[in-house]
């Protein structure tokens, strides 16, 4: 296994056990609110990869309207309608303004993983256009 798919796969661990010896407890901020979800950025999940680029945690979690339509694209996630919120490691590359999905954890209501999914290796970056909730993410991690 190369060094940072190693390194990938513990921030993916470390991101769906937020309060484990890997990292600080979250410290989750509201950036966006819909009929559908709560979009929150954990201020203590952001850290610095290289120059220019950072590595974020965000976390969705759904109304019961949302809820439905994630279930349209996690369908294979076991017991989906146990589903609560979804948490999303992103890298993100400050000076191109794109990022990708590194990792996704899908958890119940009690915190309790229902599917964890390593995406380091299937994803690329893509433009984060300022006017959705990836653009800020963007804003609030590169100005930090």
């Amino acid at each position: 296994m190369r060094a940072t798919n190693l390194v990938l796969m513990i921030l993916a661990i470390a991101a769906a056990f937020p309060g484990s010896a890997f990292c600080v407890d979250p410290d989750w901020v509201l950036l966006d609110e819909s009929d559908e979800s709560g979009f929150f950025l954990d201020r203590n999940g952001t850290s610095k990869v290289r120059e220019g680029m950072v590595q974020v945690r965000t976390r969705i979690v759904y109304t019961e309207v949302g809820k439905k339509e994630a279930l349209k694209v996690l369908r294979a996630l076991p017991e989906p309608e146990k589903l609560y919120e979804s948490r999303y490691m992103y890298e993100i590359d400050c000076n191109e303004r794109e990022g990708r999905l590194v990792a996704a954890s899908h958890f119940d209501k009690s915190g309790s993983i229902l599917k964890s999914t390593d995406l380091d290796p299937v994803t690329v970056r893509e433009y984060l256009p300022p006017d959705t909730r990836m653009g800020l993410v963007a804003n609030q991690a590169c100005s930090q």
